[in-house]
């Protein structure tokens, strides 16, 4: 397992890092393939799971939730005063019970599984979207977006991989067996650990002068803790589907989920340390 990991990193990692430079259309051409196959696999995890799902409206909605996010962060938009998301989350509450309705007249459709499709559905566009989409917010922070970005995402990768390797040599305690049998309790020190070791170098390279060091201390800690939760989060759906992988797109690595799963909660929360600590 350890030679595809390597292969995909050497050539997923520059695509990010580079992409995250630049900026603009091609670090949002990055996120929103992220979403859409984000999506795309959400959908397999839940109909694995049993549940239906409106296929087209998650597209839609996903899509629009995403700009819209960006939009509402942004100087086009203020995100106090913007009401762009709130319109688009009525509308699309509207669409997905109409098509539901819709779906009645058909001679061999009835209500019955209606709830559950249009709460998977409405979960997905929250879970994927709305959640990825703060990423292009962090970007968008003038004038430091670029390297609270690469913070962010090196920060999350080095904690990861604490945790993995040493999880994988020294790991016997499991942490949550019913949802992520390889997360143990040693592997899970090791990220926090390797986190706050990570934030600290991270913050010294990037010159986030803004950010002292024992604020860094903390930040690290919490964008860890909530990495953990936002992977666990993930696996319980796989859990719940009986799935290992939500795809095989990243060889050693799984799907898109798999890979970028602990940005879920932690860039919304990332964000909104930011712009309420400094901005």
């Amino acid at each position: 397992m350890i030679l595809p990991r390597l292969i995909t990193a050497i050539i997923g990692i520059p695509l990010v890092l580079s992409s995250i430079w630049f900026g603009g259309i091609p670090y949002l051409i990055l996120i929103m393939a992220i979403v859409v196959y984000g999506i795309k696999e959400y959908q397999y995890i839940v109909q694995k799971a049993n549940y239906d799902v409106q296929i087209v409206t998650s597209y839609i909605f996903g899509i629009l939730m995403l700009f819209s996010v960006y939009l509402n962060g942004t100087k086009i938009g203020n995100a106090l005063v913007n009401q762009g998301t709130a319109l688009l989350i009525n509308i699309m509450l509207i669409v997905v019970f109409l098509y539901e309705i819709i779906r009645c007249y058909h001679p061999k459709s009835s209500p019955k599984g209606a709830t559950g499709r249009i709460g998977v559905t409405l979960a997905g566009v929250f879970f994927i979207s709305w959640t990825l989409g703060h990423l292009l917010l962090i970007r968008d922070i003038r004038p430091y977006g670029c390297n609270y970005t690469y913070y962010l995402f090196l920060l999350i990768w080095s904690a990861d991989t604490f945790a993995y390797a040493f999880g994988s040599r020294f790991g016997k305690n499991r942490l949550s067996e019913k949802v992520s049998y390889k997360k143990t309790v040693e592997g899970t020190i090791a990220g926090l650990m390797g986190g706050i070791i990570s934030g600290i170098v991270f913050k010294i390279i990037l010159s986030l002068k803004e950010i002292s060091f024992s604020e860094v201390i903390f930040l690290s800690l919490g964008i860890v803790v909530i990495d953990s939760i936002s992977d666990l989060a993930e696996s319980l759906l796989k859990r719940d589907a009986g799935l290992k992988d939500t795809d095989m797109l990243l060889p050693g690595h799984g799907g898109i989920l798999d890979r970028f799963d602990s940005f879920l909660f932690s860039a919304p929360i990332f964000y909104y340390y930011l712009t309420i600590f400094h901005r």
